[in-house]
């Protein structure tokens, strides 16, 4: 599927509680209850922005890492048709997303996925570390089974996971078109951000948690990923050397950078 004509329809029933929802929804993607199911509407987004854009291509250019490229999100309907498109391609190869109940030119309507797993993490994390963590180790073995398929997700964060009773389930394909890179950088991108999401997580320094998964997650992925990953620490030594030197001034952002890479440093030397 890659066109619209190409998407299932909107039945003219769920097609007016949208409308009736959309006046009053205060963020792009709403819920709603419809045919005794929850569903999740997503509306059109903005082009991202041509500046932001153009500055991360000339970061990836000057250092020489398509990894560093910005995803391709042209926004509107043809961002709602490339999300759907990614899920229905996912979805095929088995792996758990929510279903496309629908798309058009204004919605992309799907199933309920279960709960966001980042909430649960959030009330596990000071409560029940060990459960917390066991759950991101189940997230990680999803995105490592993800990978063996050869297939990628685009923005691994952990925020676009859900969880159910069955297990962890992959959320928001927006970022999932990466035409400047190969499969092997598509998914080395996935961990990258996989590990800098769950830095926050990791909270006691004395006894790092992030450098197992990491070699859990690098245990599994191809040697192209970990050429991949090498050749992005080895062209941004400096900035890496750099952001150490400022991370205790510095703010969350760099602090993150600097835990992921040390996860990384330690499996990939």
């Amino acid at each position: 599927m890659n066109a619209l004509s190409d998407m299932p329809a909107l039945d003219a029933g769920l097609e007016t509680l949208i409308l009736s929802l959309q006046s009053t929804a205060r963020n792009r993607v709403f819920s709603a209850s419809y045919g005794g199911q929850r569903l999740w509407i997503k509306t059109v987004a903005r082009p991202r922005l041509r500046s932001a854009v153009l500055l991360q291509q000339v970061i990836a250019k000057l250092f020489g890492l398509p990894i560093l490229q910005p995803a391709q999100n042209h926004g509107g309907a043809a961002g709602l048709a490339a999300e759907a498109a990614a899920i229905g391609k996912i979805a095929a190869a088995g792996f758990p997303v929510p279903p496309v109940i629908a798309c058009t030119a204004d919605w992309l309507v799907l199933g309920d996925a279960g709960e966001a797993l980042e909430s649960r993490l959030n009330s596990l994390r000071d409560r029940q570390p060990e459960d917390c963590w066991r759950l991101i180790a189940e997230a990680g073995t999803l995105l490592s089974r993800l990978h063996g398929a050869e297939l990628w997700h685009g923005g691994a964060q952990i925020r676009n996971f859900s969880w159910t009773q069955n297990g962890p389930g992959l959320l928001d394909f927006e970022d999932h078109d990466l035409p400047r890179m190969t499969l092997h950088e598509r998914q080395a991108r996935d961990l990258l951000l996989f590990l800098y999401s769950l830095t926050r997580y990791d909270r006691n320094p004395e006894a790092p948690r992030l450098p197992a998964l990491a070699a859990r997650l690098l245990g599994a992925a191809s040697p192209d990923v970990h050429a991949s990953l090498r050749r992005l620490r080895r062209r941004m030594a400096w900035l890496l050397a750099l952001a150490r030197l400022i991370a205790p001034y510095a703010g969350r952002d760099v602090r993150q950078a600097v835990a992921a890479d040390d996860a990384l440093r330690a499996v990939l030397g």
